[in-house]
């Protein structure tokens, strides 16, 4: 009789393990899913104008390329061929969703810089809308000067970020 339940109770761990084989085999077989992100030729594209990779996602800081006179949220010529050819090569590669951050220097008061930064970032975002960037898919911030690049009143501070968010 013991040599009996023995039996059965081998056959049963038996049966228990050939069905966890198979079902780790059969997961094993599975596709992977896809990395929630950007592809890598996103990525290529995203390094090659400029961006690079944060922690809220990628970002260009546009010093030099787009950087503002005092007191101003005039976008120059120069500056919108830059942000018109950026806007093309993004959305060539179905980049369409950003956030547009505008800066200033620390000169005026912080509801002023506030205001003027959120007016240097809306007129960027405008035109990346005129180069075909979807309206809803872009954010509008103005932080005033609470993110410098360099201390001081610096025209490095007077500026616009331009941030791919991570999906």
């Amino acid at each position: 009789m013991q040599w009996n339940q023995k039996m059965g109770l081998g056959r049963r761990i038996g049966a228990w393990g050939s069905s966890l084989a198979l079902v780790l085999m059969l997961a094993a077989c599975q596709t992977p899913p896809q990395p929630k992100g950007l592809t890598v030729k996103q990525q290529q594209v995203l390094r090659a104008q400029g961006f690079e990779q944060m922690d809220q996602g990628w970002e260009l800081q546009m010093p030099g390329k787009l950087l503002f006179e005092f007191d101003s949220s005039e976008v120059g010529s120069a500056a919108r061929v830059k942000v018109t050819e950026l806007a093309q090569a993004l959305m060539k590669e179905g980049i369409d969703r950003l956030r547009v951050e505008g800066h200033t220097d620390d000169r005026g008061s912080d509801a002023y810089n506030l205001k003027l930064s959120a007016r240097r970032a809306q007129v960027v975002a405008e035109v990346l809308m005129e180069a075909g960037m979807p309206k809803q898919n872009i954010e509008v911030k103005g932080l005033g000067s609470a993110s410098p690049l360099v201390s001081g009143n610096a025209a490095e501070n007077r500026r616009v970020a331009i941030v791919v968010p991570l999906l």
